[in-house]
């Protein structure tokens, strides 16, 4: 009898713990084909209608600039590697940023030194499993953990 009981509890057990476990489709693959390069509005504000993305970029050039009205005629230069990150930079920025999606919210994962005296041009591209970033004849291969290869 206690092995009957035992027997119901095991199977119990096991059909409650596969119904919590997460769904999970593999592999997906997140990548943006191209940058998009998103004109700053008067308000701080992009848009990007293909992907139905918009966003608030003035903590982004506060954090770079220090300086809250540093937006006003810019651009983003933003594109998503495989992974699903957001890489963002700017002309004049001395860093891209790359950011994770949370609720509602873009969330810095971390941002990378590429050059002292600010981007010139800059321009992304998708070679996975790089994001590569073109600025005045240099070429970066980052990934979502840091520069990698460097300066060709």
């Amino acid at each position: 009898m206690n092995q009957i009981k035992t027997l119901v509890l095991i199977v119990v057990a096991t059909f409650f713990l596969s119904s919590c476990s997460t769904l999970m489709l593999s592999p997906a693959e997140f990548g943006w084909p191209i940058e998009s390069v998103l004109k700053v509005d008067d308000k701080g504000f992009v848009k990007e209608d293909r992907y139905s993305l918009s966003f608030n970029t003035k903590p982004l050039f506060f954090e770079e600039t220090q300086d809250s009205m540093s937006f006003a005629g810019k651009s983003i230069h933003l594109i998503r590697n495989v992974e699903g990150f957001y890489f963002m930079t700017s002309a004049n920025f001395k860093n891209v940023y790359v950011f994770t999606v949370e609720k509602n919210t873009f969330a810095l994962k971390d941002k990378f030194l590429i050059n002292e005296t600010g981007l010139k041009n800059p321009a992304f591209n998708q070679r996975p499993p790089f994001i590569e970033l073109i600025d005045d004849g240099n070429f970066y291969n980052l990934t979502s953990e840091g520069i990698d290869g460097g300066t060709k």
